[in-house]
């Protein structure tokens, strides 16, 4: 469950247009996919009227990483300072690295899910967790929801690298963060790159798909209407230096091929260096993954809105089976990707309660045990898991990755991510596999 892609087939629409072009297109040919990029993002993410992605914003690139690592080599020098959120993904702070420059970590918290020990509580943090005051960007309860230290910005970096949503915590950021970030990289001349591959899959506080804007960009010239005479959305507002990267290879599965990557770029000096740097490294996308874009932006939705239909139905699972079982643990979903984050050394001595059966078969939670026993017989579990459980398990949950290896469900070291004793797991996959995993995660045989 570590690897970062979908165990599912790409959308049949996309698997005919590159079967085509294979079989129709040879040599160097290229096609443009600034027109299907601007479309998608004005079809899919809420409207701002002051802020529009046009199709000459758009520099097609190989990735996103290579993409931050030309972005880093262009535009700062050896020894510059360079903001990255933490923890994040390993190889944002290893590109940082790689090119001479300082990180300076900007801590970002996501609430963990709020740990319970009997059933009354588990259906009290299940009420809390489907009320308004957890939607995306509320602060209607600040100590619950996502933040970053704004007091730890360095007005002398050089650029601020931020994966949004956050590789592996799923953070989304509340909207005046993201519109302090902006203001502070504006005011400083500080170059703002974003990784922004999971923002397809936002979710709001019931784990049902909703969408989420560009970073920072929700709240920019919030009131302003386009000009009454020429009907052209104008930019009153000023707007930092931001390079905002994306894929497909992550919304439409398409990492084999892969899909095109892109950069958003409204500041024109910055993309015609950026563009100049990208195309000199002959880094730019390639034919093919551009007819994958092309074909994903443009007859994919349907199937991504299934994908998203079933990665809320995973997530809910996810937090049904600790709620299940009566099992204390901090863990995360955030509001956006596909990973569990799982702090394995907050696993409760014992759990509270437990079932006979699965999380996936039954809303019941079973009747109150002795917490003193905490062997089971689960021989009527109705598992639905690759292995069927007939014997009876001990609570004895991992707490190293490397005994989550152990046991068979391997997943990626937090310590990659700056986040000691904890895991990431991946949960686009089917449900089954994820009950299978949590199980291993947590209990053992135990002989008769």
């Amino acid at each position: 469950m570590w690897i970062a892609d979908m165990d599912i087939p790409p959308c049949d629409s996309i698997i005919s247009a590159v079967s085509n072009n294979l079989r129709s297109a040879y040599g160097y040919q290229s096609c443009d996919i600034g027109g299907a990029v601007a479309s998608w993002y004005e079809r899919s993410r809420p409207s701002n009227y002051n802020y529009k992605v046009e199709d000459t914003d758009i520099v097609d690139v190989a990735s996103v990483i290579s993409a931050i690592d030309v972005a880093l080599r262009t535009f700062c020098q050896p020894g510059d300072k360079v903001m990255v959120l933490t923890p994040t993904y390993e190889p944002l702070t290893s590109s940082i690295k790689r090119n001479g420059l300082q990180p300076v970590y900007i801590r970002c918290t996501e609430p963990f899910s709020a740990r319970t020990t009997d059933h009354k509580r588990s259906r009290s943090c299940q009420k809390l967790l489907n009320t308004d005051a957890f939607d995306l960007g509320d602060s209607a309860n600040p100590a619950m929801r996502s933040s970053v230290d704004l007091s730890l910005l360095d007005k002398s970096a050089t650029a601020f690298v931020i994966c949004h949503p956050n590789n592996p915590t799923g953070t989304v950021l509340p909207p005046v963060d993201q519109q302090a970030v902006f203001e502070f990289c504006l005011q400083h001349n500080i170059l703002l790159i974003t990784d922004e591959v999971h923002s397809e899959f936002a979710f709001n506080s019931a784990d049902e798909p909703t969408i989420i804007s560009m970073f920072g960009i929700e709240h920019q010239g919030e009131g302003k209407k386009p000009d009454s005479q020429t009907e052209k959305h104008t930019a009153p507002y000023a707007l930092p230096r931001a390079i905002h990267l994306n894929s497909v290879s992550k919304a439409f599965n398409l990492a084999s091929i892969p899909g095109a990557s892109y950069a958003v770029i409204k500041h024109k000096q910055t993309r015609e260096a950026f563009a100049e740097a990208i195309s000199a490294r002959h880094l730019n996308a390639s034919n093919l993954g551009k007819v994958a874009l092309v074909a994903a932006y443009s007859e994919g939705s349907p199937w991504l809105d299934e994908v998203k239909g079933a990665l809320s139905f995973n997530r809910k699972l996810v937090k049904r089976f600790f709620q299940h079982y009566g099992i204390s643990v901090e863990y995360t979903t955030g509001r956006a990707g596909y990973f569990l984050w799982l702090n394995l050394k907050s696993f409760n001595a014992t759990c509270s309660h437990f079932s006979l059966s699965s999380p996936m078969d039954s809303d019941e939670t079973g009747a109150n045990i002795d917490e003193r026993d905490q062997t089971y017989e689960i021989s009527n579990y109705k598992s639905s898991s690759i292995n069927q459980y007939s014997f009876p398990l001990y609570y004895s949950p991992a707490r190293t990755v490397e005994a989550c290896i152990e046991r068979g469900v391997i997943g990626n070291d937090g310590a990659l991510f700056g986040a000691p004793d904890h895991i990431r797991l991946n949960i686009a996959c089917h449900p089954a596999l994820i009950e299978e995993a949590l199980l291993r995660l947590c209990f053992i045989p135990q002989s008769k």
